[in-house]
This record gives C-alpha cells, sequence and structure tokens, in this order.
C-alpha cells in the first residue's frame, strides 16, 4: 500500500509543480519584438547592409489560450508586440509568403510566469 502511496506521489509532483503560480490575469505582460530583414547572402545573420523588411506580418501563438497577437513590421523591418497575458509556451511566426525563409519561419519559447521580453529576429530573401 505504501508502494501506491509513493508511486501516485511520483506521478502528481508534475502536475502540481505549475501550482502556485500567479493566475494569467495577474501575470506582467510580455513582449515580442525583433526584425525582419532581407539576408541578402543567406548567412542567416543580419549584415550591416542588408535592409529591413516592411509590411512582414509577425504573430505570437500561445499554447495556454486561444489568445493571438501579431504587428506588421515598420519601413525599418522593425515589429514589436506588447501586452501579452498569456503565460506559457508559445510561437513567434513570420508569414514570409512569397519569399524564401533564411532563418526558421516559426520559433518557439516560453513566457513562463509572465513578465518575458523575447527577441526574435527572421532573414528572408
Amino acid at each position: 500500500m505504501a508502494r501506491r502511496a509513493v508511486l501516485a506521489a511520483l506521478v502528481a509532483a508534475p502536475l502540481l509543480a505549475g501550482v502556485g503560480g500567479p493566475p494569467a490575469s495577474a501575470a506582467e505582460p510580455s513582449t515580442v519584438s525583433g526584425t525582419v530583414f532581407h539576408d541578402l547572402n543567406g548567412d542567416r545573420e543580419r549584415q550591416p547592409d542588408e535592409p529591413g523588411a516592411e509590411g512582414f506580418r509577425v504573430s505570437v501563438n500561445p499554447t495556454s489560450d486561444d489568445a493571438g497577437y501579431a504587428a506588421f513590421t515598420d519601413a525599418s523591418g522593425h515589429y514589436h508586440i506588447s501586452g501579452i497575458t498569456s503565460t506559457g509556451k508559445f510561437s513567434v511566426q513570420l508569414d514570409g509568403a512569397g519569399h524564401e525563409h533564411t532563418t526558421p519561419w516559426a520559433v518557439g519559447g516560453s513566457f513562463g510566469h509572465g513578465g518575458v521580453d523575447a527577441v526574435q529576429d527572421f532573414g528572408i530573401k
């Protein structure tokens, strides 16, 4: 009988580990920002002579709820998405339709319990 109680405690421990964090409504908002750039030499890194890409949609999709956040890049290729109240795992995705991606078009991360400032750049050709 004691063996069963120990086994039950081991199974339940990971499920209870998230208990005690602030509720999503009380979490400090997170942000995601970065740049979409024309990767002229295809090396996946922005060089000083590689311009930003204007008008591209970047979205943040948390897996913990149905919320979605998006922004378009400005004339310099910069985007900034703020006020993200979701916590836990998320993906950042570039809609680069019609262009070759030199970096992954989607990248995952975690907001934990909130208050995260994530930076993600994307290269296209």
